[in-house]
């Protein structure tokens, strides 16, 4: 992976086009032309639900970092911290592998782990076409590496 220029303030400067549209679904759930994206949610079983507001950013923050909202731990998606193991820590106890392309496709998609474990159940499960899901693993792969 190459690193992506940065500028004096730290931010990333410019994205591939690959990248521009990842980062538009991270941020506001669209896909291309602005479709509109869709998501399972483990409580609603298998009926998709508009992702009307619902962004990635909102809970991972829009450096991919995560944080807490109550009793929810979002976590750190930064593409520096899932391709490392993790080890068993608070606040979920278990260690995990490393993140590859085809596992974290598998965690935004299916909601596993890179262990096969399942994600908490607020962990939308999103309905992607392929480039769309290629072009979000792009994106993440730059979010919060600075």
């Amino acid at each position: 992976m190459t690193s992506a220029p940065v500028r004096a303030d730290g931010k990333i400067e410019s994205l591939t086009a690959d990248e521009a549209r990842g980062k538009l679904i991270y941020t506001t759930s669209r896909g291309a032309a602005g479709r509109l994206l869709y998501f399972r949610l483990l409580t609603a079983g298998e009926r998709a639900l508009p992702a009307n507001g619902i962004v990635c950013a909102n809970c991972h923050g829009a450096d991919g970092k995560g944080g807490r909202e109550g009793n929810i731990v979002m976590a750190d998606i930064t593409y520096r911290t899932l391709s490392r193991p993790l080890p068993a820590s608070p606040p979920w106890n278990k260690a995990r592998a490393p993140y590859t392309d085809a596992l974290l496709a598998r965690a935004i998609t299916r909601g596993l782990d890179s262990s096969g474990q399942q994600l908490d159940s607020s962990m939308p499960r999103w309905i992607l076409s392929d480039p769309e899901l290629q072009d979000l693993l792009k994106y993440l792969k730059r979010v919060g590496n600075k």
